[in-house]
């Protein structure tokens, strides 16, 4: 078999699909795939510190506060000081943010339905397994499942 060098071809996947979404967000929304993920999460659970969207999201603080910082700008969100911890903020939709993380959750869908066409219940699940595996597999590893040579023991 050959070496499927799955680093390789998760990255220009991953890279492929959101410079699509990307492509379509901006086209229908005038928006990023991150600007709507943070839409997305804020459509269920408003008021969420800066810190929970930056960990929801996989970002650092200081790109959440950059991508807060567009949106506000394009009046999708804004900031409150929160209530329970004054050096924090609180975010919140403004209702321009809330039609559009409704209208993308269509837009979503059909993206879905459009990169799995074709592909039968069970070619889908398998990819699903796959990729919730890796997720896991790669969460948990580190130098310690390696030899000195870079081999697994």
């Amino acid at each position: 078999m050959a070496d499927p060098r799955i680093f390789h071809l998760l990255h220009l996947s991953h890279r492929a699909i959101f410079r699509a979404a990307d492509r379509v967000l901006m086209d229908r929304f005038g928006i990023t795939a991150g600007q709507n993920a943070v839409l997305l999460y804020l459509s269920k659970h408003e008021g969420a510190m800066m810190g929970a969207v930056a960990a929801a999201l996989g970002l650092k603080n200081a790109a959440t506060s950059g991508l807060v910082d567009r949106m506000e700008q394009k009046d999708l969100v804004e900031r409150r000081p929160s209530t329970s911890d004054g050096r924090a903020y609180e975010l919140y939709l403004k209702p321009y943010g809330r039609d559009i993380a409704e209208k993308s959750k269509a837009i979503i869908k059909a993206s879905n339905d459009y990169l799995l066409d074709g592909l039968d219940d069970g070619k889908r699940d398998t990819i699903t397994n796959f990729l919730e595996t890796i997720i896991e597999r790669a969460e948990n590893f580190g130098s310690h499942d390696l030899d000195d040579e870079g081999q697994q023991p």
